[in-house]
């Protein structure tokens, strides 16, 4: 049994990489990278890896590389049996596109991270733009920019609630941040605009909203109003055109 486990290992150590197999587990709903950009990344410079021993690769030094990517939420790297080089993928999901103050632009995604924008793919998210500062481009995660007047997460938590929920999903179509850090919501339907205030009370300010879609706006109509003002407790203040 020795013997044959030892032979079974020197022959092992001999096995060569006779091909690249990629897995983009999410490729139909997200496609911010393909199986040809993947293999750029493997074989830049010149690198070559068909042909190559296995026990001559550094199998994390290629999923580290590969996990550099900032599209990319996860990926593994392993050998198969039959002599294949395999990576396994999965893509960061965005939720919103931002656009900052300069006009730049980027994603976050379900986790809080920072996504650049892509040539190649524009997921259909909701957009969030206004008085945002050119900095939050260049972090990783919305918890880089430090907890004290964190507008990032104050623009997840009120993107997150949005998507949660499938009427506000479908009505809200963009996020706006004025020079006060106060938001104002864009719907889909109704001409107005709806001053939304501090990214706090999220929930109660909906269900405000919510009364007033519900209620009232079946007797005024939706598009009587220019503004919708839900900065105050127990109150939304309609102005009319």
């Amino acid at each position: 049994m020795v013997v044959i486990l030892g032979f079974v290992g020197e022959e092992a150590e001999k096995v060569r990489c006779n091909d690249i197999r990629i897995i983009i587990h999410d490729s139909l709903d997200i496609q911010f990278i393909n199986s040809k950009m993947i293999r750029n990344v493997l074989l830049r410079g010149g690198d070559k890896l068909s042909g190559i021993a296995f026990s001559e690769m550094d199998l994390q030094e290629i999923e580290d590389r590969v996990k550099a990517i900032k599209y990319i939420k996860t990926a593994e790297v392993y050998r198969a049996i039959e002599g294949e080089l395999v990576v396994e993928i999965k893509q960061r999901e965005p939720i919103a596109r931002i656009i900052d103050r300069s006009g730049q632009g980027f994603y976050i995604d379900k986790e809080g991270y920072i996504i650049p924008l892509s040539r190649n793919y524009s997921p259909y998210v909701m957009v969030v733009n206004g008085a945002i500062g050119e900095r939050y481009r260049n972090i990783g995660n919305i918890n880089d920019a430090g907890v004290e007047n964190n507008l990032l997460m104050d623009i997840y938590k009120m993107v997150d609630f949005i998507r949660s929920d499938n009427f506000w999903e479908a009505q809200i179509v963009q996020v706006y941040v004025n020079g006060d850090r106060e938001f104002e919501l864009i719907p889909r339907v109704g001409a107005q605009i709806i001053e939304f205030g501090k990214a706090v009370d999220i929930e109660e300010k909906f269900e405000k909203l919510w009364i007033l879609y519900n209620g009232g706006f079946h007797n005024t109509g939706w598009n009587q109003y220019e503004k919708i003002n839900l900065k105050y407790n127990n109150q939304a203040i309609c102005t009319k055109r």
